[in-house]
């Protein structure tokens, strides 16, 4: 009898350790051969600990200076654009971001059929940080990942959509 009730409460207690498998994430391909596309994608924090970085915080993205909406933790999202240089802008200087670190911009090229993957990396700056001290700092930034790679981590997160 007891092993049964063992045996019966081995899928609980799985379900309720947050044991997960990743997603299936296949990349969205552009819309005809003279157009890109570009994947935004916020990873969870490295850091040790339960405490991660900004975790209910989310910037705007802007792509030349138009919102393409928020980006939250552990999400992503993508966005189709026309061959030629680019500017995002991470911002918390809109109605719709919850976000107080400074603007960070990234320049970036995309050509004819390109899928280009950037990473937005949120993560505490441990060698900066001190016992008492008034408020956390951060190391924020854009790094362009090979597919090969961001396709790992992307299907670890969801997928965030435009109403989010």
């Amino acid at each position: 009898m007891r092993r049964r009730l063992c045996l019966l409460a081995l899928p609980l207690l799985l379900s309720a350790t947050g044991c997960s498998s990743p997603g299936y994430f296949e990349a969205v391909q552009p819309s005809t051969s003279q157009r890109a596309v570009v994947y935004l994608y916020r990873p969870e924090a490295t850091t040790p600990g339960l405490m991660k970085p900004l975790r209910f915080d989310y910037p705007d993205l802007q792509i030349d200076g138009q919102s393409i909406g928020t980006l939250k933790y552990n999400k992503h999202r993508w966005v189709e654009l026309a061959p030629g240089r680019h500017s995002l802008r991470i911002t918390g200087l809109s109605q719709i971001a919850k976000w107080e670190p400074r603007d960070i911009t990234y320049p970036f090229t995309v050509n004819p059929g390109e899928i280009k993957y950037l990473k937005v990396d949120v993560q505490y700056k441990l060698d900066e940080m001190v016992l008492g001290q008034p408020a956390p700092r951060y190391l924020i930034r854009v790094i362009p990942q090979r597919g090969e790679e961001a396709v790992y981590e992307i299907r670890q997160t969801q997928a965030q959509h435009n109403k989010e």
